[in-house]
C-alpha cells in the first residue's frame, strides 16, 4: 500500500509558506522586477513580504484561511485550497472590498503554495470589487436589517439566527456550541472576538432547541449553509443582504431604541471601546 504524505498542521504549512516569501533585508526593487506579479493598478509588485508587520499580517491571515478550509471545507492540505474556497472564506468574514483586496494581495504573492493561479486571483478581485462595498461607501449607510421578527429559517438555522438577533452573538459564536463546556442551565458561556469570555441568560425554549439539535454534545452549523439560507430569507423581505454581521447591527440599534445607553449597548456587543459601537448605530 502506498503511504499517504502528511501535510502537517496549518501552522506548519503556513510557516513553510512564510519562510519562502520572507523578504526581510531583501531588495524590494529587485523582487518587483523578478516576481512577475502586478498590482490592481498594473504596477509591478514583489512576491515577498519586506516588513515584519506585513509578514505577521500574512502569517495571521493565511493561518485563518487554513483553519477555515480545514474546518468548513474539509481541506487539510493548503495546496488544495482553490479559488472557490478562498471566495467562501472571504465572504464568511463579512468585510469590505478594501480589506478583501488586502487579503488577495497576500494570496497573490503566495499563490503557488495554494490551489490558485494569478489569473483566478485577478478575476476574483474584479468580482469582489463589484459585490463588496468600499469602506468609504459603508461609512455612509447602515447595515442593519428591518423586520427580523418576520424572518423564519429551518429549525437548526433558526437557532443561530435567534442567538444573533436576540442576544447579539457573532455568527461564529452562534453556530458552534459545546453543550458540556458552554451551557450551565440556561446560561451560555462563550468566547468573544479577542478571547474575552462572556455569559448570557438564554430563553429556556431556545436552550431546549439547542440541545435537540446537538450531535455528540455539540450544536454545530456550517457557516456557508447558514449564510446562504439567511441570504434567501433576507432577500425575500426586499432587503439587500449585508452578511450575517448585519444582524448584530440590527441588535445594536434595537437595544438603543429600547432605551439602553450607548455604553450599555457597547458592553452587550462585547466591544472594548465604545467608539466601535458607533458604527453599528448609524
Amino acid at each position: 500500500m502506498r503511504a499517504v504524505a502528511r501535510v502537517g498542521s496549518v501552522n506548519h504549512q503556513v510557516s513553510k509558506i512564510i519562510k519562502a516569501h520572507n523578504g526581510i533585508s531583501q531588495s524590494k526593487l529587485e523582487s518587483r522586477n523578478t516576481s512577475g506579479l502586478k498590482a490592481e493598478n498594473g504596477h509591478k509588485v514583489s512576491d515577498k513580504f519586506h516588513s515584519y508587520k506585513s509578514l505577521d499580517n500574512a502569517r495571521a491571515n493565511l493561518s485563518n484561511l487554513g483553519r477555515y478550509a480545514w474546518k468548513e471545507l474539509g481541506i487539510k492540505d493548503m495546496s488544495k485550497i482553490g479559488i472557490e474556497g478562498i471566495k467562501e472564506w472571504i465572504n464568511s468574514k463579512d468585510i469590505t472590498y478594501n480589506t478583501a483586496s488586502n487579503y488577495l494581495s497576500e494570496i497573490n504573492k503566495v499563490h503557488e503554495h495554494l490551489g490558485v493561479s494569478k489569473q483566478e486571483v485577478k478575476e476574483l478581485r474584479a468580482e469582489l470589487k463589484q459585490n463588496l462595498q468600499r469602506t468609504t461607501d459603508l461609512a455612509k449607510q447602515t447595515r442593519a436589517y428591518k423586520h427580523l421578527d418576520k424572518v423564519q429559517l429551518s429549525d437548526k438555522s433558526q437557532i443561530s439566527f435567534q442567538l444573533q438577533r436576540d442576544y447579539g452573538l457573532r455568527a461564529k459564536e452562534a453556530t458552534h456550541i459545546n453543550l458540556q463546556r458552554q451551557l450551565n442551565g440556561n446560561t451560555l458561556l462563550y468566547q468573544q472576538k479577542g478571547g474575552k469570555l462572556s455569559e448570557i441568560k438564554l430563553n429556556p425554549t431556545l436552550v431546549s432547541k439547542i440541545k435537540e439539535n446537538a450531535v455528540n454534545g455539540k450544536y454545530e452549523l456550517n457557516y456557508k449553509t447558514y449564510s446562504r439560507e439567511l441570504q434567501k430569507a433576507i432577500e425575500k423581505t426586499g432587503q439587500k443582504f449585508n452578511g450575517t454581521h448585519g444582524i448584530r447591527h440590527s441588535f445594536a440599534q434595537n437595544k438603543l431604541e429600547e432605551g439602553y445607553s450607548k455604553q450599555e449597548v457597547s458592553e452587550m456587543m462585547g466591544h472594548n471601546r465604545a467608539e466601535i459601537t458607533l458604527a453599528y448605530l448609524r
